[in-house]
């Protein structure tokens, strides 16, 4: 991704030539020093689809699309993917740590694979007619979404950066000039080594803070990129028929599955979903798509979806 770690490792004094491991918390990332192989969304982006289930699928199985994407809502574990027997057209998820199942949750969070994804492409649609139909009031809310209030902090950050990168070349320059004064005789061994740790002690703190700060900033400038990209990879969709793998890892991180509640025509389920760079979104009503669909997912059994704003 073109990035650079500094301060894998530190001396302790000039005098001292071992180097020591640092935490990874004490590492300072650079990005974007050299040319990037591949870009970071796109890398971020395959190393959670990578990571996304470690389970064997049985080799007669096809691994469904939304695996490793779903997430039960009470426990926080993955929900991994099913196929009824001896109903095999009945493909499901239920929660990895369901108590029936020798876990310690209590509810299966049961979902079935194809509610899901009718589910999951009226709600891409419904994504983008908000697009076609007010774009900029569609940009507006992607903005307010990745931004949030970050942005009033951001000249207060990079003005605390400039003074502690500064302070570390001074303290570099104060090391030097100690050393020197040790080896001519004009400071003693004990006082090197004192005045030394408390530079060192200084420095060290500092570069985490740096570590910390250049993190905010960071993440503050990749915010401005996601929005923009997301927006992109949004409008390549505006005429989705079918949900596909590639579509839907390009736009979902993840899907909160919340237990059924109700039973019967009652019986209610929601979903919370979320989007690649930017999480949560709510999509105003769109006055082109019905706020209410009826889907025949399989023989006898009907699943309506309704969209309600999040709150």
């Amino acid at each position: 991704m073109g990035d650079v770690v500094n301060f894998k490792t530190y001396s302790k004094s000039f005098k001292n030539k071992r180097r020591y491991e640092n935490p990874e918390e004490n590492y300072a990332i650079f990005e974007g020093v050299h040319e990037a192989i591949i870009d970071r969304q796109t890398w971020e982006m395959v190393q959670r689809i990578r990571e996304g289930t470690k389970r064997r699928a049985p080799k007669t199985m096809e691994k469904n699309m939304f695996s490793g994407l779903l997430y039960c809502s009470d426990c926080g574990r993955k929900l991994y993917f099913n196929v009824n027997h001896p109903n095999t057209d009945l493909k499901y998820f239920n929660c990895t740590n369901y108590k029936g199942n020798r876990g310690t949750c209590n509810s299966t969070h049961y979902i079935r694979a194809d509610a899901l994804e009718q589910v999951m492409l009226l709600e891409i649609r419904r994504m983008t007619a908000f697009l076609q139909d007010k774009e900029e009031s569609f940009i507006k809310l992607l903005m307010a979404q990745s931004m949030q209030e970050a942005e009033k902090d951001s000249k207060r950050r990079e003005r605390e950066l400039r003074a502690m990168l500064a302070r570390c070349a001074e303290l570099d320059s104060l090391f030097t000039k100690t050393y020197e004064d040790n080896t001519s005789g004009k400071l003693s061994d004990e006082r090197f080594m004192m005045i030394t740790k408390r530079y060192d002690d200084e420095q060290l703190s500092l570069k985490k803070k740096i570590s910390a700060l250049q993190a905010e900033i960071d993440a503050e400038e990749k915010s401005k990129h996601s929005a923009a990209s997301f927006l992109q990879t949004v409008k390549k969709y505006t005429d989705i028929q079918e949900l596909t793998p590639t579509i839907l890892n390009e736009l979902v991180e993840k899907i909160v599955v919340y237990q059924a509640e109700g039973t019967g025509k009652g019986r209610t389920q929601r979903l919370e979903i979320h989007y690649n760079f930017i999480g949560t979104l709510d999509t105003p009503e769109v006055a082109c798509l019905p706020q209410s669909v009826m889907i025949d997912t399989r023989q006898g059994v009907a699943v309506e979806y309704i969209t309600r704003k999040a709150g």
